[in-house]
């Protein structure tokens, strides 16, 4: 079965996964992508970068080019190429109205993504009319770019009862605002990115996400972007051999990785669990603090081994890297084997059909 990047309202310029990537040469130069993060604290990341990282890399080792955009520019993380964004911690969805229109017309983004009115939950903030003042913002942005692609996201977990239960009477009515504004023909997409955060994603102050959400995060997005759910099998989950183990630390997906695959003698082994037999694409999200670019062998199902490389940014500043893979029905096996120097594993990430 042949699975193109579906591109919905704003990839059209993906390549195939089947397709191998040609030459640079041979491809033709087509210009980014312009996306603006748009929304509170969740978008400007509690931890640096928050969910930007994870999908700046899911959508550049695509060969997506892609340009973050937006009032906000961050320092860090180092991992994070492009730290634009328009984020703000602590505003509600009327302030994000209120200079809606200037940053339209100031940096003319493709598409939103849009995550907004955690803070009205907070504030509790005449929330009956909360759905009609995301409408609104909505509409005010449509008014300066009218072939917008709107990603539109529910608000997360959170840990105090009653303000998760304003949360989610709030995301409920989501689908609907999203469901007339498509009505209208307008290019909108709603994306329950509340339904993959577990309790466990939620912070110590019970309202922002953890490294593992924000990951989890930049996951759905992603999956919104292309039109293709996508399925993570943690590196923890291995079968070790040789030196190679997992490791618990906060600062990856659901808190463990894998690593110390140093010698020939050590490996990592990660059953991924396909639907049907054909062609996927993977990420290997991998941290690398040694300074200079390491690798992997990696063997699917026990074929010829394929090289994979990870850039260095620093221990558990993770990058995700591309692979498109020949999948059977059910479970297959990734075999991650020592070749240069030393990288560790967070999670692999399946895109579906």
């Amino acid at each position: 079965m042949r699975r193109f990047l579906a591109g919905l309202l704003m990839l059209p310029a993906l390549l195939p996964l089947t397709a191998a990537t040609p030459p640079a040469s041979a491809v033709p130069t087509a210009a980014p992508v312009k996306i603006m993060p748009l929304g509170s604290s969740t978008t400007a990341g509690s931890i640096p970068g928050g969910y930007r990282t994870d999908l700046y890399w899911m959508l550049t080792s695509s060969s997506q080019p892609v340009d973050f955009v937006g009032s906000v520019t961050d320092a860090t993380p180092a991992n994070l190429p492009d730290r634009n964004h328009e984020g703000h911690g602590g505003w509600v969805i009327d302030q994000l109205t209120a200079v809606a229109t200037d940053r339209m017309q100031t940096y003319q983004p493709d598409t939103i993504l849009l995550h907004a009115g955690a803070n009205d939950v907070l504030q509790n903030l005449n929330l009956a009319a909360a759905p009609a003042r995301l409408e609104t913002l909505i509409r005010t942005m449509y008014a300066v770019r009218p072939d917008l692609a709107v990603y539109v996201s529910t608000v997360g977990p959170m840990a105090d009862a009653a303000t998760n239960a304003r949360a989610a009477a709030f995301n409920n009515q989501l689908p609907f605002v999203v469901a007339k504004l498509a009505a209208e023909g307008k290019k909108v997409r709603f994306v329950d990115s509340r339904s993959a955060l577990a309790a466990t994603d939620v912070a110590s102050d019970g309202i922002h996400l953890t490294h593992s959400g924000n990951t989890k995060l930049a996951a759905q997005w992603y999956a919104a972007l292309v039109g293709s759910p996508i399925v993570r099998i943690e590196a923890e989950s291995a079968v070790f051999a040789g030196k190679a183990h997992s490791a618990t630390t906060p600062l990856a997906s659901n808190n463990g990785k894998a690593g110390w695959i140093d010698d020939a003698s050590s490996s990592a082994t990660v059953t991924v669990n396909a639907p049907y037999a054909g062609n996927f694409r993977v990420f290997v999200r991998s941290g690398n603090g040694t300074g200079g670019i390491c690798s992997h062998n990696l063997s699917v199902n026990g074929g010829a081994a394929r090289v994979v490389e990870y850039p260095s940014y620093g221990w558990e500043a993770w990058t995700d890297q591309a692979l498109d893979v020949n999948l059977n029905a059910g479970p297959n096996t990734f075999k991650f084997s020592f070749r240069t120097c030393f990288a560790e594993l967070d999670s692999i990430d399946l895109v579906m059909a």
